[in-house]
């Protein structure tokens, strides 16, 4: 596997060993950004990486058999949360710390799942 099949080409597949450490890789960038770059250019460099991870897991998800199409909650979630964060909508003081938190749990949640799914042979 390359940079390229793992992280910009959504088709085809990602075994558990190879996706546990391009997730391990990504999720360095993540914190990264999360803990040592400040302001909204740490938002929006994590925003980038959804992309990545996007892919990463739908690979992941193809893999175990499954259609990437689950991956639209979590994405969805994710990014009404960087809109919170950004400042660009706000949805009240309950649901503007609600959503991002459910959006990380959510994430984590398909993470672990593919970090502990099994794969499936054939087509």
């Amino acid at each position: 596997m390359n940079f390229e099949s793992l992280f910009v080409n959504p088709a085809g597949r990602t075994p558990r060993d190879q996706f546990v450490p391009a997730l391990i890789t990504l999720l360095a960038a993540i914190a990264f950004y999360a803990f040592l770059v400040t302001g909204r250019t740490a938002v929006f460099c994590m925003l980038t990486l959804l992309f990545p991870a996007f892919v990463l897991h739908a690979r992941r998800l193809h893999d175990m058999g499954r259609s990437a199409w689950i991956l639209l909650v979590p994405v969805l979630l994710l990014f009404v949360a960087f809109a919170i964060w950004l400042h660009y909508v706000s949805l009240g003081t309950q649901l503007d710390s609600v959503v991002p938190l459910a959006a990380l749990v959510v994430s984590a949640g398909i993470a672990l799942w593919g970090c502990v799914g099994r794969s499936r042979t054939g087509g």
